[in-house]
């Protein structure tokens, strides 16, 4: 099930007024998880046997690290080799064949019928429950032994599709927690997921079919190139944090607060400032389960010397930390090659960024005067990130930086005009919600006429909705990771 699909209108005030009825704690966990399973295996029930048995491999190790700590290694290799088996096995079976499809024509079979399903949101509940399991290993946390909460800490549905990757420490002690209706957090709830569907179903995807047709022409000119980057770049922030205030809003409604994801990425103004803004759940649990282990395990070190030397040196060391890191994110992205470059962009735009600032005074450095500049600077790093993300094929890549900027026909300048004007008009809201977020409703929100106001705007949101919602409306872009 989808939250902008027209089932999802009729699902959730059900689930809502079952839920709430109930009142005691265990029972409401009952209704959860039978609306999870629901939720998730709506089209696909097949799937839901993938996802109790990725949650339940860990919930097994969790309990076996903390009876068992003389074999608690083995154990966690247990979890990391079962959850990445999984993920490798549904994630790049079709890259898989796609390379050995030659040979195996040859033999006369037909790898078609090998080719397997990629479920929704397989990357997004591996990474929590591999995360639950490193925690217990690291001694941050206690394993679970009721396995109706730790169920709906893995399968909770607003999240489980495309994230925020939630952490034990934040959700489990809501879960475990009693939980009482609050009309004011169910109306807050209502118009976050309002606010959500409204940047999905009217400004991505309105803009979504224009960037897809420009970014299959056969030789764009630069100008097409960089509206349909920038139109992208538009596009996947209302789509994807379209995804995440929905989420947050639905589980509001029952009494959860998810972690925030997004945190106006666009106006960062370096590469590290981006990655704390732009999909946060995502970034620090690579940041703590790939980037820090990789700077301190010993055998890494050895690894992350100078070549010929033997000495450490702190700027390669977080170089070649920042490489694996970013390597990882590309990869977990997708089986493509436009992934793996992507992955390689930003660590070397983060790379270049650590030795430029090593030569720039601290005072300089720590100064908010530069800011003005930076923030449109780096959104042009941005832009080009977000084309190689988007462009499938590298030739195309390559093909593109050969070419004059400058050249291309009047239809091609044309094209490219109305793509960006198109994205611009489609990035007011974004640019509005930024002001209104920052300025107005720290000022205003106790204002009398605030609550006329805002829900004036929710009305208004669900009448663009209505107009715009299209019965084959677009999948989130990141439900294919």
């Amino acid at each position: 099930m989808n939250f902008v699909h027209v089932d999802f209108l009729w699902f959730l005030p059900l689930v809502l007024a079952l839920y709430w009825a109930v009142r005691e704690r265990k029972a409401q966990n009952v209704v959860l998880l039978v609306a999870s399973a629901v939720f998730y295996g709506w089209l696909h029930p097949w799937i839901v046997l993938l996802l109790y048995a990725s949650a339940l491999l860990d919930w097994g190790v969790g309990l076996g690290i903390e009876r068992q700590p003389a074999r608690k290694t083995p154990l966690l290799v247990l979890s990391i080799l079962g959850n990445v088996g999984i993920l490798c096995f549904f994630k790049y079976n079709g890259w898989f064949l796609d390379q050995v499809g030659p040979a195996v024509a040859a033999t006369g079979l037909d790898t078609t019928t090998l080719r397997v399903l990629m479920p929704m949101g397989l990357s997004f509940y591996t990474f929590q429950t591999m995360a639950y399991s490193i925690d217990i290993y690291r001694g941050r946390l206690k394993a679970r032994e009721n396995l109706l909460d730790y169920l709906v800490f893995v399968t909770f549905f607003p999240q489980l599709v495309a994230g925020p990757v939630e952490r034990a420490d934040n959700l489990f002690p809501q879960v475990e927690g009693p939980r009482r209706f609050d009309a004011e957090r169910v109306v807050g709830g209502l118009t976050l997921a309002l606010w959500g569907g409204f940047k999905k179903a009217v400004l991505a995807d309105t803009l979504a079919p224009y960037v897809d047709k420009t970014m299959l022409v056969d030789a764009p000119s630069t100008a097409m190139a960089a509206a349909a980057a920038f139109g992208f770049t538009v596009q996947v922030l209302a789509d994807f944090s379209g995804y995440t205030d929905m989420a947050r809003g639905v589980a509001r409604m029952f009494g959860f607060e998810l972690t925030k994801n997004f945190d106006h990425p666009y106006t960062a103004a370096s590469p590290m400032e981006f990655w704390q803004r732009w999909h946060m759940s995502f970034s620090t649990w690579l940041r703590d389960y790939v980037y820090l282990p990789a700077s301190f395990s010993p055998w890494v070190r050895r690894w992350l010397t100078i070549p010929g030397t033997g000495h450490w040196s702190p700027f390669w060391h977080t170089a070649r930390a920042l490489t694996l890191t970013m390597l990882a994110s590309g990869i977990w992205h997708g089986s493509t090659w436009n992934y793996v470059l992507w992955g390689l962009y930003y660590a070397l735009l983060g790379t270049v960024w650590a030795a430029v600032q090593q030569r720039i005074p601290r005072k300089v450095r720590k100064s908010r005067n530069w800011r003005p500049l930076l923030v449109p600077l780096f959104f042009g790093f941005t832009l080009v990130g977000m084309y190689i993300f988007r462009e499938p094929e590298p030739a195309r890549i390559l093909a593109l930086l050969a070419k004059d900027p400058l050249a291309g026909s009047p239809g091609q300048w044309l094209a490219a005009a109305t793509l960006f004007a198109m994205a611009l008009v489609v990035a007011v809201p974004l640019v509005a919600a930024l002001l209104i977020e920052r300025h107005l409703a720290p000022r205003f929100s106790a204002a009398g006429w605030w609550f006329p106001l805002r829900t004036g705007a929710c009305a208004l949101m669900a009448v663009g909705m209505f107009v715009f919602f299209r019965l084959n409306s677009l999948d989130f872009i990141y439900f294919q990771f």
